[in-house]
């Protein structure tokens, strides 16, 4: 059967080509930052076909030029890429350091042996820098024994290459490590997508919840969290209406969710995509084509929210990114 979704085409949203560069520069450039909010996943494919006649030149220009963000967004200091390590501390003191007999082993040869311990008591991690370790924070100054977490301070350490913080999810504290040498960065050569298609550029009708509507989302680690329930969103794929949930609160709407390609074609566990909340009244607009995978996709130390049981549909959308072959190093 030929797949038939309700869509919005181009000509409806984005400036036709009038001659005027600077208008087609204008219109490439509100697209880019109304999308600029995705973070984390990444794109880019040198094989992708996108040669269709119906695809709007701006709206091609648009979709591949938030990828190259996306990719570029991965490889930042702080970004999936350069994230090397996720170490769950424990009530009491543990040492941390590039050696074997340090509890909390950061990768070798990239921090003396023994570089100090971070000690957690109740919601507080003090840190404590052996010897002459040079361990700045944020401000550049120099770390000896130092506060570095508290529910309301969050201290950014920084040794040569590397970079770490204290972070929270739900009851558990960990170190979350960043290294400017990952090898996660250093394998990276892309990531496959689908070919641009105007068809997953889909219009939706937006019931709104009411205020403070929450629901619990499973994340990678088992934990349930709460999430803000901004609506619900229903649309038509093969004559069948449909509907997924939006969360959120704000202006940009988070939509995590499956389809029939998922541990085939895409990540098993699902893909992200973001959607502008719209005015009472109008349409919202949900665009496949830059849909992405979840950080989990891309890195081992991350804890991404799953999609819920009502975002988990039995159809095949092809658009957006496909599976990432992370690196996974040798046993």
């Amino acid at each position: 059967m030929q797949r038939r979704v309700r869509l919005v085409r181009n000509s409806g949203i984005m400036l036709q080509h009038t001659g005027l560069i600077i208008l087609k520069t204008i219109t490439i450039f509100l697209f880019a930052i109304a999308y600029m909010a995705v973070s984390g996943g990444a794109a880019v494919s040198a094989d992708i076909d996108n040669d269709r006649d119906d695809i709007d030149e701006e709206y091609r220009a648009f979709v591949e030029e938030w990828h190259e963000d996306r990719v570029e967004r991965l490889k930042e200091e702080q970004g999936w890429l350069r994230l090397t390590g996720l170490y769950w501390l424990s009530e009491g003191e543990q040492s941390f350091g590039g050696g074997e007999r340090s509890r909390i082993r950061f990768p070798e040869g990239s921090i003396p042996d023994l570089a100090g311990t971070f000690k957690l008591e109740a919601d507080t991690v003090v840190m404590r820098v052996a010897g002459n370790v040079d361990i700045r924070d944020e401000r550049g100054r120099r770390m000896a024994e130092d506060t570095i977490y508290t529910p309301d301070l969050t201290r950014e350490l920084h040794y040569r290459g590397l970079t770490w913080f204290v972070m929270r999810r739900d009851d558990k504290l960990g170190i979350r490590l960043y290294d400017d040498d990952s090898p996660h960065l250093q394998h990276f050569d892309g990531i496959d997508r689908f070919d641009i298609d105007p068809d997953w550029r889909v219009e939706a009708e937006f019931e709104p919840r009411e205020e403070g509507d929450t629901m619990k989302i499973e994340n990678v680690l088992g934990q349930m969290v709460d999430y803000a329930v901004a609506g619900d969103l229903y649309f038509t794929v093969e004559d069948e209406e449909v509907s997924m949930i939006a969360l959120g609160t704000g202006s940009r709407l988070f939509i995590p969710f499956s389809d029939a390609t998922a541990g085939e074609e895409t990540y098993e566990a699902g893909r992200y995509v973001y959607i502008d909340r719209p005015e009472p009244g109008e349409k919202a607009i949900i665009d496949f084509n830059v849909s992405y995978n979840p950080p989990c996709a891309i890195n081992p130390y991350t804890t991404c929210p799953l999609p819920p049981a009502e975002n988990r549909k039995n159809f095949p959308i092809r658009a957006g990114e496909k599976r990432y072959d992370k690196y996974e190093p040798e046993s």
